[in-house]
């Protein structure tokens, strides 16, 4: 039976609060470190910490909550009902990366997961990307199969972004030349994938790490604030080590997504664009950025205009947010802003 989600999005078929469940005991040297970063989700976070707690069977784990300027009460909840986790709180927000980065200088265990908070496993999904890893030398990191809160699929993996995907998705190749695998930033699996497989990069939303390759690489680049972090450490782990990435869809999440920016919409857009443009001017050179983020501008510049005509015919709410939505991308794509993020 497929799990049911409230109108808050919170599962009552897998989901149950049951206080005599406890994480593992401590340990030095824990199989995996857990590690979120949340900015004001407080309740969401509850969910997902006792989501880990139930589900994952098998291993050693530690959990590493940054609290990243929270003002909803966020910390508190975290020490009150969660004694076991240990908890770093940012004064004031400073980003995901920094975020990140803070709780990995805090992990000890073999492998490091990344967790988003406004997710629940559905299975022991930890143990399942461990199981992978411990299996498969070749790959530094893996991630498994994010569902939306009907159970449907959702972008787990993609390409990177670049011009030919930026080309590809201005003119609508994939309508237009459907036999060629045209490049895409994200990409919603096919449930009839049930076999691990090589992925260019892996959603930052529930990667599981081998501490060898932070070891070798580093972790985040603390140029990016929110978006394209984990695009750029994916980069470096196919163009400067030996190992590979992969999608595990035996392992499944439910992932809400984008809850903390679900109220500052264009500031997320912001930070997008602002992530796109470093990604590409430190990996290509400024000019192929530039032609990357006028590709862009271009696919939503067709949109606004479509959505604009279409509203003068059936004016609505939907329309007009479908007008504004395509007009931030276009200024942010052109004027990414990267030094007021």
């Amino acid at each position: 039976m497929k799990p049911r989600f409230t109108a808050e999005g919170r599962s009552h078929s897998f989901l149950r609060h049951d206080s005599s469940q406890t994480m593992s005991h401590a340990v030095s040297h824990p199989d995996v470190s857990i590690v979120f970063t949340q900015w004001n989700v407080r309740d969401m976070l509850r969910d997902c910490l006792h989501s880990v707690q139930e589900k994952t069977k098998g291993l050693t784990y530690e959990i590493i909550v940054v609290d990243d300027g929270s003002t909803d009460g966020s910390p508190e909840m975290v020490r009150a009902e969660f004694p076991e986790v240990i908890l770093a709180v940012n004064p004031i927000n400073i980003g995901v990366a920094k975020s990140y980065n803070k709780g990995v200088a805090l992990a000890k265990g073999k492998y490091v997961q990344m967790l988003n908070s406004d997710m629940v496993l559905v299975n022991n999904a930890i143990k399942i990307l461990l199981d992978f890893l411990e299996s498969h030398p070749d790959a530094g990191a893996c991630a498994g199969k994010l569902r939306n809160r009907d159970m449907t699929t959702q972008v787990s993996f993609g390409s990177f972004p670049g011009l030919l995907q930026a080309f590809s998705q201005a003119f609508g190749m994939s309508h237009v030349v459907p036999f060629v695998r045209w490049p895409q930033i994200g990409i919603v699996p096919e449930e009839s994938i049930t076999a691990p497989m090589e992925a260019q990069y892996l959603s930052g939303a529930d990667m599981l790490i081998r501490r060898e390759v932070i070891t070798t690489i580093g972790f985040f680049d603390e140029r990016y604030t929110s978006y394209c972090e984990e695009t750029d450490f994916c980069y470096r782990i196919r163009h400067d080590t030996r190992w590979r990435l992969y999608y595990v869809p035996a392992a499944e999440i439910v992932h809400f997504g984008g809850q903390s920016f679900s109220k500052v919409p264009e500031y997320r857009l912001r930070l997008m664009y602002s992530g796109y443009n470093k990604f590409l001017t430190k990996h290509h050179g400024r000019i192929y950025a530039l032609a990357t983020r006028l590709l862009y501008a271009l696919q939503f510049a067709r949109r606004w205009a479509v959505a604009r005509i279409r509203y003068m015919f059936s004016p609505g709410d939907d329309g007009r947010w479908t007008i504004t939505e395509a007009a931030w991308h276009v200024k942010y794509a052109l004027f990414p802003q990267e030094g007021r993020i």
